[in-house]
């Protein structure tokens, strides 16, 4: 029996030397770690690039309110009414731009930007409903994400937005 247990020994040594660098264990998870960072890094600056396009489109919903708020008040103004108390119809414009001021341009981040709304009445002339369209370009900036989430560099956002308008009949 001293013999089989030697020979025991003598393969157990030998499997050892065998096993060389196809079966090392040292660096193992290095590898593993090397092969795993990359797809988890380009998910997480994905949700990144996500996050800062959902921020700017609920900053363009936003500004498309208060420019349709605006175009409420301005858009067929009363008869009778003076023109520069209910002020010119570019107003609208700019209520959609002073919300937008911190997301665009040089002031924010630089990744948004928006064309002039477009603000239409229907309905009874003391009445109905104002409905306003806001179009903006978001551009992804953050590497490797604006490949993935934006194909061509930019997304397109457009929202609308209704408001009932406020005007009111007079006789005059």
């Amino acid at each position: 029996w001293d013999c089989v247990y030697g020979l025991y020994a003598l393969e157990a040594l030998m499997s050892r030397r065998r096993q060389g660098i196809l079966h090392a264990r040292k660096g193992a998870v290095l590898a593993e770690f090397a092969i795993a960072f990359m797809p988890i890094c380009a998910m997480f600056l994905c949700v990144c690039q996500l996050a800062r396009y959902s921020i700017d489109r609920l900053a363009v919903l936003h500004a498309a309110q208060v420019a349709v708020r605006a175009c409420a008040v301005i858009k067929e103004p009363d008869p009778g009414s003076d023109t520069k108390l209910d002020g010119p119809e570019s107003d609208i414009g700019r209520a959609a731009e002073i919300a937008l001021a911190p997301f665009e341009g040089s002031t924010g981040t630089g990744e948004l930007s928006h064309s002039e709304p477009t603000c239409d009445h229907t309905g009874a002339a003391n009445g109905g409903t104002d409905t306003l369209t806001l179009k903006a370009t978001f551009t992804c900036k953050i590497p490797l994400a604006s490949k993935i989430v934006c194909s061509d560099g930019d997304k397109d956002i457009t929202v609308h937005a209704q408001f009932p308008h406020q005007g009111a009949y007079y006789k005059l």
